[in-house]
């Protein structure tokens, strides 16, 4: 059994030639195939991660490629239909993989020995908890004006405002960022 430095890498290293091998699938078939192999790899903790595709990626990658279809529709005929399911399975399966080995695996101890993309992690970390934490202020900050909870309609009405704070402070933790790291010697 590998050291876990050393197993978190391997099983990173199988993630990028596995979503390498899927990213290169366009058969249904296939496809369908190594949706069944992921389930059967990853079958502890396959409905978490379900869940979390079928809410996180099919709607996008659905909405867009029924768009897709239909554009090519209006302007030549109905295409078929295969490549545009291929498309979609293909983003769900990359989607169900990714989030699965993200679950068992620690990237901070995995990229330990290379210091440049652990940086880039901890940057990535670093905004994605200052964002996190401002969307849930802005959630709890509309929750507390309304008598009653916030409908479709009252947060649409607020993501203008949201979307600037987010911008905001995005642009300036990012200008942080970049100065710390220029202090650091890190061009």
């Amino acid at each position: 059994m590998l050291a876990e430095p050393r197993r978190d890498q391997a099983v990173l290293g199988a993630w990028a030639a596995s979503i390498f091998a899927i990213s290169a699938l366009t058969d249904l078939a296939t496809l369908a195939s190594a949706a069944a192999v992921a389930l059967l790899v990853f079958r502890r903790g396959a409905a978490t991660e379900a869940r979390r595709v079928l809410v996180g990626v099919v709607p996008v990658s659905l909405g867009l490629s029924l768009a897709s279809w239909a554009w090519l529709a209006w302007r030549e005929g109905p295409p078929p239909v295969a490549p545009h399911a291929a498309l979609v399975l293909r983003a769900v399966l990359i989607a169900f993989v990714t989030f699965s080995v993200l679950r068992r695996v620690d990237l901070l101890r995995a990229l330990a020995p290379f210091p440049t993309p652990t940086r880039l992690l901890v940057l990535c970390l670093a905004q994605i908890h200052a964002l996190r934490l401002l969307a849930r202020e802005s959630t709890l900050g509309l929750r507390s004006r309304l008598p009653r909870r916030p409908r479709t309609r009252d947060v649409l009405r607020s993501s203008g405002a949201i979307t600037v704070a987010l911008l905001t402070l995005s642009a300036r933790n990012a200008r942080d960022v970049g100065d710390a790291m220029r202090s650091r010697g890190f061009h």
